[in-house]
């Protein structure tokens, strides 16, 4: 059973509202994913400094600013932690209109922003980047 656990993707997940959090980790760890909670960008960085081991994704729930904004959080998080240039990055969406509504969008060579509809879809999502 522990060595399944220790295969199982990383995920590290930055998501600074205090009753989301849980929440969403909890979610994550019932798909089979291994979680490291980060408040923010500096908080993430600082988690990843010197560690042994490397997230398979990046999920960032955006949070006060554009997406644009979020997508280069995540890309100083890998760059400034030394992570692999390629480790996905995936930005769960805080505000869109419904024409965006449902959709996952790639919007980099590794970088996607899921609008969810419903909590399944960005479980899907993340499977199809990273499965378990």
């Amino acid at each position: 059973m522990n060595q399944k656990q220790d295969s199982s993707p990383l995920i590290l997940m930055v998501e600074p509202d205090d009753e989301t959090r849980p929440l969403l980790k909890y979610n994550l760890k019932t798909q089979g994913y291994r979680v490291i909670a980060a408040l923010d960008e500096e908080d993430a960085i600082e988690r990843m400094m010197g560690k042994f081991h490397c997230p398979d994704l990046i999920l960032i729930n955006q949070f006060g600013q554009s997406i644009e904004e979020t997508v280069d959080v995540g890309r100083r998080i890998c760059t400034i932690s030394g992570l692999p240039k390629d480790t996905p990055i995936v930005i769960l969406a805080e505000r869109y209109g419904a024409d965006l509504e449902g959709k996952d969008v790639q919007v980099g060579d590794r970088e996607y922003v899921s609008y969810p509809e419903d909590g399944q879809q960005l479980m899907d999502l993340l499977q199809k980047i990273c499965p378990v």
